[in-house]
């Protein structure tokens, strides 16, 4: 008797899912081959050094050990055969929320490419990674599986990455004390939080570019979405039982893999319309394809509840622990008990803040409200009421400061002039205007 072997549904379900990828695989290599040159070379690149060595730059890696043990990657970009010239010029650059250094590097053109054009102007430049994120999953003692190492959230991002990231970038020169920092979205915030939690910074920091600057942002578009902000600041458990306690929407680079740029870029820009009603319509059609792919990179859990509990409040404050805690689940759908109390500490912005400071932001951005972010600054601190300059960006939206077609003339020209001023120089418009792309290679 011949013993037939039984194979399993699942089985037999798992191999016809394999087989469909692989067709999906299969076209979007043929997809994908059909895209040619820079373009091309940045979206198959698996790292900022890849990405930088596209344009001929060159990437050191260095490793932060934070007072808690985390261990941060930080990239220091450098012009292939550079040297230090001692002019004191150091520039930090630090993202926002779910993204990584390589956000700053992702211009389609030489001129959507701020690092590199610092570099080119003699300037030390320096890319900063959050815990958590694809450069910073590690731990003296924790796994990076342990629920235990993504208990993390703009608290400690405030209180350890930010501050122990500028000390150690300080200790890598003899005679510099100072820092400038250049922040996008979240960069801005974690700045500003650091500030407020460890003064004695604000003598580290000797001028403060922010980029949307996301600080109390604006509730979500889309109704559910608004919902889903709201329950979730109420009762911070809610949000872990739907994405657990560890990192939220892991396998994003999966499915930018498996969509394939194009697929990908409509995903993407879909989602932007439901969660913020942006219309990308300053962005190239190439740009996204170059900035999506490598844009999003994973936090944790609690960090998102952080910004839910700060957007309901509309109050800049640290982690609220007590969200939830001793209430039933009925009781948390109220919202009376917490507008009645204050359960968690603020971040104290205006009561030490006394950096020099040049804010763009869109005024199509949600993210940012402007006036409370003003306000943050302003109220009951004189000193910064000359020391703060704020530039609208007409039509903009949240990712145009990094991405628009006419950043540079709107954005990134004006940074680098006053940066020059910043330290003596005076950049004609000559020099600024005459970065461009001649094939392989950026020539200034």
């Amino acid at each position: 008797m011949v013993y037939q072997k039984r194979v399993s549904i699942l089985r037999t379900l798992f191999n016809l899912v394999a087989i469909v990828i692989q067709l999906q695989l299969n076209y979007l290599i043929h997809i994908f081959n059909a895209i040619t040159g820079r373009t091309k070379s940045i979206i198959r690149a698996g790292d900022i050094t890849q990405i930088a060595k596209v344009s001929d730059y060159l990437i050191r890696e260095h490793v932060v050990t934070t007072k808690d043990s985390y261990l941060l990657v930080v990239h220091k970009l450098e012009k292939r055969d550079s040297v230090y010239n001692g002019h004191g010029k150091i520039a930090y650059f630090h993202h926002g929320l779910c993204t990584n250094s390589e956000l700053f590097v992702l211009g389609s053109e030489k001129n959507k490419n701020l690092p590199y054009l610092l570099a080119d102007l003699g300037w030390e430049v320096w890319l900063g990674n959050n815990r958590g994120n694809k450069y910073s999953r590690k731990h003296l003692k924790l796994s990076v599986s342990d629920p235990e190492f993504w208990d993390f959230s703009l608290d400690e991002f405030a209180y350890y990455d930010i501050p122990d990231t500028i000390l150690y970038i300080l200790s890598f020169y003899t005679h510099e004390d100072k820092v400038t920092y250049l922040g996008f979205s979240q960069g801005c915030s974690q700045l500003f939080a650091s500030l407020s939690l460890k003064p004695t910074l604000n003598n580290q920091i000797n001028y403060f570019v922010g980029l949307s600057p996301a600080v109390i942002p604006k509730n979500l578009n889309h109704t559910v979405f608004k919902t889903i902000c709201d329950y979730s600041a109420n009762d911070n458990t809610f949000l872990h039982s739907i994405f657990g306690y560890r990192a939220i929407l892991p396998s994003v680079s999966f499915w930018a893999y498996l969509m394939g740029p194009n697929l990908y870029e409509r995903v993407i820009n879909a989602s932007l319309i439901l969660l913020f009603n942006w219309k990308s319509q300053n962005i190239s059609k190439d740009q996204m394809k170059i900035g999506y792919p490598h844009m999003f990179s994973i936090t944790s859990v609690k960090t998102v509840v952080h910004w839910f509990q700060i957007i309901t409040a509309k109050r800049f404050q640290m982690f609220d622990e007590t969200c939830g805690i001793g209430l039933t689940s009925l009781s948390t759908m109220c919202k009376s008990p917490q507008y009645t109390v204050h359960n968690a500490a603020p971040f104290p912005i205006a009561h030490h803040l006394n950096v020099p400071m040049l804010l763009f932001y869109g005024d199509s951005d949600i993210l940012v409200d402007i006036e409370e972010t003003k306000k943050l600054i302003l109220e009951h601190n004189d000193r910064m009421k000359s020391k703060l300059e704020v530039v609208a960006c007409s039509g903009y939206e949240h990712m145009d400061v990094l991405w628009a077609n006419d950043v540079y003339e709107k954005v990134f020209s004006k940074q680098t002039t006053s940066m020059g001023a910043l330290n003596g120089e005076h950049i004609s418009q000559k020099k600024l205007t005459n970065f461009e792309w001649n094939g392989n290679d950026y020539s200034p």
